[in-house]
């Protein structure tokens, strides 16, 4: 069976995974996958590129067109995989090497289509990126930030601090503090 797949700009989370099906659905689309920037569906089920173009810019998000773009996607998904949480970092752990390894591709070819196409750096992405997960992990986990930062490969909780710090403008303990009071509302309702 035939593929055809369609990259988009924009998708960071979850959310937009499921507004991009919700649209696509709407628009009678039959996606069989997707993933942060990245749509794939049998056959060539895409009829009307201009009206999804036009409905998917509603939601925030860009309908790609550029091969460097399957490229950029291809980083994101690898961010999304590390940074996850889950991931075990191999000592010592540089992400250039891994692009390279997983994607056989130089990492300075696929940092400045990163660039062209997002305006910020994949380093710059990736912080982003982890601090957005360690908030996620702060509010709705009750892991210490001693783990928090294991999991994000901060070399320790001071470095993740200061950079959860200097990205948002708050402590990591403000974000303890809404965990802790979503857990006395929790315990009140009951």
């Amino acid at each position: 069976m035939k593929q055809q797949v369609i990259f988009l700009k924009g998708m960071v989370c979850n959310r937009c995974l499921l507004s991009v099906r919700n649209e696509l659905e709407s628009l009678g689309y039959t996606p069989l996958d997707i993933s942060l920037g990245e749509v794939n569906f049998a056959g060539s089920d895409v009829h009307d590129s201009n009206v999804l173009k036009k409905r998917l810019q509603n939601l925030g998000f860009v309908l790609m067109e550029d091969k460097k773009v399957a490229m950029v996607t291809k980083v994101k998904q690898l961010i999304e995989e590390v940074y996850s949480g889950n991931y075990d970092f191999p000592t010592p752990f540089r992400f250039s090497e891994l692009v390279k390894q997983r994607l056989h591709t130089d990492y300075t070819m696929a940092s400045k289509a990163f660039i062209a196409a997002e305006k910020i750096t994949v380093e710059q992405y990736i912080i982003e990126y982890r601090i957005s997960k360690v908030k996620e992990f702060l509010v709705y986990s009750n892991f210490p930030l001693s783990d928090i930062a294991f999991k994000f490969n901060f070399n320790s909780v001071a470095h993740l601090s200061a950079q959860f710090r200097q990205q948002t403008g708050l402590t990591t303990s403000y974000f303890k503090e809404i965990n802790k009071k979503k857990l006395a509302l929790s315990f009140s309702e009951n």
